[in-house]
Formats: C-alpha cells, structure tokens, sequence
C-alpha cells in the first residue's frame, strides 16, 4: 500500500469517528430537551389538576369526579422523570420539587401536625368517630378500641341495628336513627332539631356536661354521592353522559344538606366540637363554604394523609379523607390520628382538643 493510499484511509477514518462522535451529542441534546419538555408539561398539569380542584371540586361534575377519585395517579409520572432529571438534567430538579410540592400537598393532602406545637398544655377531651357501616353490634374490635383508646366522647354513624356496644361502666348513650353518641360525661339534649323537610340530613346533637363546661358536641352524616358516580361511571364507554343529571343533582343536594346544617348548628350556641362522616373532602367547594370556620383536627393537627375511606373506583383502590372533628367556640385541636380497622369499610379518626 502505498503512503496516499494510507493517508487516505487515515482521513476517512477520521471523518467516520467525526461522524459518530458528533452523532452522540446530537441524540444526547435531543433526549435532553424532551426531558425539559416533559417536566414543564407535568409542573402545568398537576398545577392545572389542583386549580381545577381547588375552583371546581363539587361545583363542576368533571371536577368532582377528580376530587373524590384516585389523586395518587398525579405521582406517577414523578417514577420516569425524577431519575431521568437527576441523571441528564438536574437544573429541572426544582421544579420537580414544586410539582412534587403540589402533589402530595394541595392535590394528596399531606398534613403536619403543626399543632401541637402551639396547643396550650390543658387537660384534653378525646374524641372517637366512625361509620361502622352496621357493624356496631357485639363488634370485638370496636369494643377493644374504645377500651384501649380511652375516648371520652363517641360518635358513630350507620348504626342501622341495635348498638351492642361494650361501653365502658358509667356511659351515657344518645341514639337516633343511625346516629349515635356516647360519654363519660352526662348528656343531655341540645335543642337543634333537623326539620321534617330535610330529610336527607342525618344530624344528632346532645350537650355534653363536662366538669369545666357545657359542650354542644354533634355528630353528622350527609348522603353520599357514591352512587351517583357508579351510575356516571362505565367499563366500556368511561362516562354514562346519560346520567351526568343525576350527578348534577346529586351536588345540589349536598349543597343544601351543608347550607342546612351549618344553619342549624350555628344557632347552637355552646362551645361546639362535630365529629362524623361529612361525606366531604377538605377542598371541597361545600366544605370550604360551610365547614372551614372550624378547626379541622387532622389538617391541623394530624401527620399524613388522613385517609379514613378505601374505596375503589374501576379496580382503582385510593383514599379518601371525609370523616373529620371538627372545632369551634374556643376548641381547638392538640393531636389526631387514624385509628385501626374495625370492620367497616371506614377507618375510625381520634382527636384530642383543648380549650384555648
């Protein structure tokens, strides 16, 4: 071979190895900007997932699917992108963090128990709520609960059979319906009455006579709209349009059965603390309306999600925080937590309050 040749062959390598290397930033630059892409596409999405929540959730039918379905969905694309950003990009890392931010606090509802920090250090009434979903009858595990939580006061709602509950020596019971209220402490009736054209709204009050005080405490069950989403929702078509009304209804409902209640328990009076299942998530329109003049004990005093409903939706299971204590007239909130599993398909919520 000749030394043209050589060098000819020298020169053709050189631009092949060009070609190759410079190929290589080519694709690197490419993916890079697909990763930008789709991280700012996430930050908008679960920006634009919260917004719609936060104005639409019980006003708008689509956003009151959302509010009460399988948020943990909105995580999911934090498992591709977060290793990828680390890897080729990480100046995206802080928006991530701000999605992640969103995510699991306003859209999840993540809580911390700020709290307790700031409780003053008092003697505390503990409450235990729960709809047992009939299952209040010669129930073992409710009955160790309520022995090794020590409660003071008891609200239990969907007691639709006789409540052969282990009290401890010494209760009082109040039972109407499927509402049910039991203490330590004598109780007496409160004067809020549900009126005959409401129906729908399962409402008990009774005032608790503590030794420092009188304590209006009432318990509170409105209807559902899990029924209404079963008919909305289909396996082969997603959304039944044709029963878009009755979902539609349905939030009108709701709305009046809070409007109601917060009227009648706002005329009670007496320092008041509401324990129950309000069949409302803490970003619902209804609930921000009517019950965020409380103090939720949970959102304020409560470590995680709070989730005390395991529902499913299309073999989707996720979790729900609907049962809640809530405080006004001068309570407010030192602890909560979600207690264990007593049958129902609703986890019991405790809370410890104290007189500010």
């Amino acid at each position: 071979m000749t030394a043209y040749n050589v060098a000819s062959a020298a020169v053709a390598v050189h631009r092949v190895e060009g070609r190759s290397n410079g190929a290589i930033p080519r694709r690197r630059g490419r993916l890079v900007t697909v990763i930008l892409c789709c991280v700012w596409l996430y930050v908008a999405a679960v920006a634009a997932v919260w917004l719609l929540l936060r104005i639409g959730g019980d006003r708008w039918w689509f956003a009151t699917l959302i509010l009460f379905g399988p948020r943990w969905l909105c995580s999911l694309p934090l498992v591709v992108l977060g290793p990828l950003a680390l890897w080729m990009q990480r100046r995206m890392l802080p928006h991530l963090l701000v999605a992640t931010w969103i995510v699991f606090g306003p859209v999840m509802g993540f809580c911390w128990p700020w709290a307790r920090l700031t409780a003053p250090d008092r003697p505390t009434v503990r409450v235990l709520t729960c709809n047992v979903k009939g299952h209040c009858k010669d129930n073992e595990a409710l009955n160790e609960l309520i022995r090794t939580a020590l409660p003071d006061i008891v609200a239990l709602q969907g007691c639709w059979h006789t409540a052969r509950v282990d009290w401890p020596r010494g209760w009082h019971v109040c039972q109407q319906d499927e509402l049910l209220i039991a203490s330590r402490y004598p109780l007496r009736a409160s004067g809020v009455g549900v009126p005959q054209r409401q129906a729908r709204l399962n409402l008990l009050s009774c005032v608790v006579a503590l030794p420092e005080c009188d304590l209006c405490f009432s318990t509170i069950h409105p209807s559902s709209p899990h029924r209404s989403f079963d008919e909305v929702l289909d396996r082969r078509t997603i959304l039944r349009l044709s029963a878009l009304g009755h979902l539609v209804e349905e939030i009108a409902d709701r709305w009046r059965d809070s409007q109601e209640a917060a009227h009648l328990l706002g005329d009670a009076g007496q320092p008041k603390i509401i324990a129950g299942d309000l069949n409302l998530p803490p970003d619902s329109a209804i609930y921000r309306k009517f019950w965020a003049g409380y103090r939720n004990a949970f959102s304020e005093a409560g470590l995680g999600f709070g989730y005390t409903e395991w529902p499913r939706m299309r073999k989707l299971r996720f979790g729900l925080r609907i049962d809640h204590v809530l405080a006004g007239g001068g309570w407010r909130p030192r602890s909560c937590w979600v207690g264990p599993d007593v049958g129902s398909d609703h986890l019991p919520l405790i809370a410890e309050l104290v007189r500010q």
